[in-house]
């Protein structure tokens, strides 16, 4: 067999179209023959690169990530201190209209077990620690002075990633504005204000976005 000279290439165009055929219909009844077909490739050719759907779908929300520019790197985040940086990446996961679509599609999973187990490693392999670098940079430039920095850290993303999405899951606006002001006075309370009143209504255009542009499904 032929080398595959251009691998990314070829790794780009499963995830393309593997989040096409997501979103048009649906994580759960799409199967990995459906991106065989779509592709034009052999079912091996995807099974080279990934092993399961399940590991397509988290590539697909890494590479969202890592296509930001700086990600894994938060030194390349705008802002000038820490509590600038951490406020400008909850910003932009909340108005960037592509990771709309992905939390939309990932809101109908919520009911699988392996895609709440691969959501929750992935907090604490990366996205927690991400934080911390971040909540450090603050400490470090006196922007913020949390205390339990660490396990500050890991809270929020547990509680943004899984508490406060338990009311998008359900579609209640309100459950869903009641745990974002529980967020913020628990954030300012340790000493880490990220969440602003302005940040807080971002959230909510964000949860209405969802809901009134079909996304939520």
């Amino acid at each position: 067999m032929a080398r595959n000279k251009h691998p990314e290439e070829t790794v780009r165009k499963i995830l393309d179209v593997s989040l096409r055929l997501f979103q048009e219909k649906g994580y759960e009844a799409t199967t990995i023959q459906d991106i065989v077909d779509a592709l034009g490739m052999s079912k091996g050719a995807i099974y080279h690169h990934f092993n399961s759907k399940e590991a397509i779908l988290d590539r697909i929300s890494e590479q969202y990530y890592r296509d930001l520019g700086w990600y894994p790197d938060p030194e390349g985040v705008p802002g000038e201190t820490g509590l600038e940086k951490l406020r400008y990446i909850f910003r932009v996961f909340l108005s960037d209209s592509h990771k709309a679509e992905i939390d939309g599609m990932m809101l109908s999973l919520l009911r699988n077990p392996k895609i709440v187990t691969m959501s929750l490693e992935s907090v604490f392999r990366e996205a927690a620690p991400y934080m911390r670098r971040l909540v450090q940079q603050a400490i470090d430039d006196g922007s913020a002075a949390p205390r339990f920095p660490g396990e500050l850290s890991e809270a929020f993303m547990l509680l943004s990633n899984v508490w406060m999405w338990s009311e998008l899951y359900r579609g209640d606006r309100e459950g869903f504005r009641r745990k974002l002001l529980f967020s913020k006075e628990m954030l300012e309370y340790f000493g880490l204000p990220i969440l602003t009143g302005e940040l807080v209504e971002v959230a909510m255009d964000y949860y209405d976005r969802l809901f009134a542009g079909g996304l939520a499904g």
